[in-house]
């Protein structure tokens, strides 16, 4: 089996799963905000499956786009706070210089580049749909208005598109991005629950209390991020324990380190490249 990783997002579209119903789907959403990455070996099965029964490249792009609009993970929210498509464009290499890949899609010079590494040649629906999140991010910066800032996109807005609010997971993220962090107590009172009943229910949905801080923790540390704050302030900002806590669970969630991410939000746009190129 090939060792390495393959982002979620390509290989929840290759498996179908945007099949899943909305509460399904919104505990996806927050489960890939703390952690992104599946073997690659499940990915080229999952490719495997969609060619036998008929998907084309465009199918899989369809899919891709389609996950992507409820997709919470760092490398995906990282886009959607860029300022402009180089800038989107030297995140894409970053993540893919940074990750332990067995194909690596790079963008050099307006040029797409797919690099083997390990891989027994490549696929043609796994590069359409890793092609497809590029694609798709760069058309949101580029809709955007003059003027209009860009920004995350909230847990409790996938919910809404969802139409999964009423989920206990949902009201609790809600209150998460308002309000800062609460623990499982904090959560329950406000809420108008016992921990206990809060606990149950989280369960149900495939999720606990920690599942929910960390997604929220993350969301707060890419927007402090994208702002040029210092790593130590953002880190206490955000609710991490401390800048080495925050690295961890930033890089576990997509690869990139937050002292990456946040010198590629400060470099200037003829320096991009060069920050994009290191692992």
């Amino acid at each position: 089996m090939i060792s390495g990783s393959a982002y979620h997002a390509v290989a929840s579209a290759m498996e179908d799963r945007h099949r899943l119903d909305g509460r399904a789907r919104f505990a996806m959403a927050i489960k890939t905000c703390v952690d992104g990455h599946v073997p690659y070996g499940n990915y080229r099965r999952a490719a495997s499956l969609r060619r036998a029964t008929g998907w084309s490249d465009e199918t899989a792009r369809r899919a891709v786009r389609d996950w992507l609009q409820s997709d919470l993970n760092p490398a995906v929210q990282l886009g959607r706070l860029a300022s402009s498509r180089a800038q989107i464009v030297a995140l894409y290499n970053l993540y893919n210089s940074s990750v332990d890949l067995p194909v690596r899609t790079r963008v050099i010079e307006g040029q797409v580049t797919r690099m083997l590494d390990g891989a027994d040649g490549d696929d043609e629906l796994c590069a359409a749909g890793s092609l497809a999140v590029l694609h798709w991010i760069s058309q949101e910066a580029e809709q955007r208005k003059p003027g209009q800032t860009a920004d995350l996109i909230p847990a409790s807005g996938v919910a809404r598109c969802l139409g999964v609010e009423d989920m206990a997971s949902a009201e609790a993220m809600r209150l998460l991005e308002a309000e800062g962090d609460h623990d499982l107590c904090g959560l329950a009172a406000i809420l108008g629950s016992s921990m206990r009943t809060l606990q149950r229910q989280l369960a149900a949905e495939g999720l606990t209390v920690t599942d929910l801080r960390l997604a929220a923790r993350q969301q707060r540390a890419l927007r402090l991020l994208s702002r040029g704050l210092g790593l130590c302030q953002v880190a206490a900002e955000a609710g991490y324990a401390d800048q080495a806590h925050m690295a961890r669970s930033i890089k576990a969630a997509c690869g990139m380190t937050p002292r990456s991410i946040a010198a590629l939000f400060k470099a200037a746009p003829g320096s991009l490249q060069e920050v994009a190129a290191r692992p």
